[in-house]
């Protein structure tokens, strides 16, 4: 991949946030991944920086916080309602998804537990995500953000 880009991901266990960004470095396109345990805490974080990431990956199955809930919070936020949020959880039924598409999530990722078919998995995401394409970016040296 030769474009570089940005994410958040928002997941509250933290193996599934370092598997993710392990992932991610194997593709070598991000200049940045923020993790975070909640959407309330990326709002923050975004607010605060004034900044947004080229796409946001949100866990579905957070114990006490829906993922529906959490998409309509990132939406209603003007810096971050443009950017492509795709879902992700270990599965999905049918209905998750109908109801992921129709409250606008960009895609949905069945999460593999296996390292590199993650990584196959985001490069997918990546090529095929019809929402804000990431833009160009000089080459740097990647870096990267691990919370």
């Amino acid at each position: 991949m030769k474009q570089k880009f940005s994410c958040f991901l928002i997941d509250e266990i933290r193996d599934n946030r370092n598997q993710f960004f392990l992932a991610l470095d194997l593709l070598q396109a991000t200049r940045a991944c923020i993790c975070f345990d909640n959407a309330t805490h990326a709002l923050s974080y975004a607010a605060q920086k004034g900044g947004k990431p080229d796409y946001i990956f949100l866990h579905t199955r957070q114990p006490g916080l829906d993922g529906v809930r959490q998409l309509e919070a990132l939406q209603q936020s003007p810096l971050l309602a443009d950017v492509p949020v795709i879902f992700y959880a270990a599965s999905f039924n049918p209905e998750d998804m109908t109801r992921m598409k129709f409250m606008g999530a960009t895609d949905w990722m069945v999460k593999p537990s296996n390292l590199h078919a993650l990584r196959d998995g985001l490069k997918l995401i990546f090529e095929t995500v019809s929402g804000k394409q990431p833009a160009s970016v000089p080459e740097v040296q990647p870096a990267a953000v691990l919370v």
